[in-house]
């Protein structure tokens, strides 16, 4: 393998919005979070629902950006059709969780294309570079880290159960609530208590608690793109916010 052929390994450059910085990503993640929850109209909810699904589908994630818009006017129209049906006690319940899912699905969304874009040797690099303290930066990295793993088994519990001709549908998991408990979420609290042990023993190998200036193999620094991102991320909340006060933002999108 010569020279060329390592370089093009290593300097795997990502197409799009995947290329962010580190920094610009978490500045969307924390952006998101306030915004969604203050949003109260629903066109200005739809239009930063829509807003991400452009910046998630340039950024090489378009399947997740269509499943998060799927759920979302989903779970939008579920609500409205859910305001005819009364039933004490419990539809006030079950709309007030819808009001909270449709709030939770955009921040769900930036942070699921945060963690798959993101290396995390990119991150630890970007946040000590923001002058984060050690005692915020580890507890974070785990964290991100925790996040994958389990991903990573959850998939490989639905990978068993097909090998063993068990269904892993919703329907059925709906259906048969015990039976899921047993196949996929007492496996998966197994696992988690496995993976705690085993990403400490991985973070004291790879020297994370170590003090000290870290770098990456990829190059990471703030270019005028993420400063250009960062703008036009703040105008775009900024807008939210006017248009969430007018009757234009209050527009009723959603009709049963």
């Amino acid at each position: 393998m010569n020279v060329s052929e390592i370089k093009k390994i290593i300097v795997r450059e990502r197409k799009g919005t995947a290329n962010l910085d580190p920094r610009c990503k978490i500045f969307f993640i924390l952006g998101v979070g306030i915004v969604s929850f203050l949003l109260g109209g629903e066109l200005s909810q739809l239009i930063l629902m829509t807003g991400l699904f452009f910046l998630v589908s340039f950024g090489e994630e378009g399947k997740i950006a269509f499943k998060a818009m799927f759920i979302y006017i989903l779970i939008s129209y579920l609500n409205v059709f859910l305001k005819y049906i009364t039933i004490p006690g419990i539809s006030l319940m079950v709309i007030v969780l819808g009001v909270i899912i449709i709030k939770v699905i955009p921040i769900v969304l930036v942070g699921k294309w945060t963690l798959k874009t993101t290396r995390m040797d990119d991150l630890m690099v970007a946040l000590q570079r923001m002058k984060f303290p050690q005692a915020v930066i580890i507890p974070f990295m785990v964290m991100f880290r925790y996040i994958l793993t389990l991903n990573m088994e959850y998939k490989m519990i639905r990978n068993t159960m097909k090998i063993r001709g068990i269904s892993d549908s919703l329907g059925k998991g709906l259906r048969h609530p015990i039976l899921t408990i047993e196949y996929i979420l007492v496996p998966l609290l197994m696992r988690c208590l496995k993976v705690s042990d085993e990403l400490a023993a991985s973070g004291m190998t790879r020297g994370l608690a170590k003090d000290g200036t870290r770098f990456s193999i990829y190059p990471v620094r703030f270019t005028i793109v993420d400063t250009f991102a960062i703008i036009l991320g703040c105008l775009f909340f900024i807008s939210l916010f006017i248009l969430d006060k007018t009757f234009i933002g209050n527009f009723v999108v959603w009709r049963g």
